[in-house]
């Protein structure tokens, strides 16, 4: 049922949502994924499909949207979805657009971990690295192979392009 109104709701609503259309669409995406079929700690590959079309209300929710819920769920849901190909690409393009910063760091490891990272998202994991507690989050979320990710991150191409311009960049 909850599937249902949010599938009609996302097609009848103009490209341009207001912040209440949006608030709504987060409330309805936040009460499907209490109902998604998990196997475990993961959801099932049958609550992925479901969800799947909902990738950029997921992306769009703020600290404040999930304040309260256990954000792990939020975080198994982007692994299944980021096993997608599909969605890996759609999460480069629209990188930018993650509002949640444990989301954010989550999806950029993720997708960096892929191989399909783009330089924005490597330059946001370099500055994630750099930042005592999102370094945190980046090792707890990669546990025993953090070294060895902070070590292929700052070998990148692009990490070391963004170091050498943001070292030599004049001050004010």
């Amino acid at each position: 049922m909850i599937t249902a109104i949010l599938t009609v709701l996302l097609i009848l609503t103009p490209c341009q949502a207001t912040s209440q259309d949006s608030d709504v669409k987060k409330r309805l995406f936040i009460e499907l994924l209490k109902t998604l079929p998990h196997k475990g700690e993961f959801f099932t590959d049958e609550a992925v499909k479901k969800a799947g079309p909902y990738l950029p209300v997921l992306f769009a929710l703020t600290e404040k949207d999930i304040d309260g819920y256990d954000p792990y769920p939020f975080v198994a849901l982007s692994r299944g979805l980021g096993d997608s190909k599909k969605h890996r690409k759609y999460a480069v393009r629209h990188f930018a657009q993650i509002r949640h910063p444990m989301l954010k760091l989550f999806w950029g490891a993720l997708l960096f971990d892929e191989g399909v990272a783009s330089a924005e998202i490597v330059r946001f994991l370099r500055d994630a690295l750099e930042s005592e507690g999102q370094a945190k989050l980046l090792s707890e979320m990669e546990g025993p192979g953090f070294e060895d990710f902070r070590r292929r991150v700052m070998a990148h191409p692009a990490a070391k392009r963004y170091r050498t311009a943001s070292l030599t960049k004049p001050c004010s």
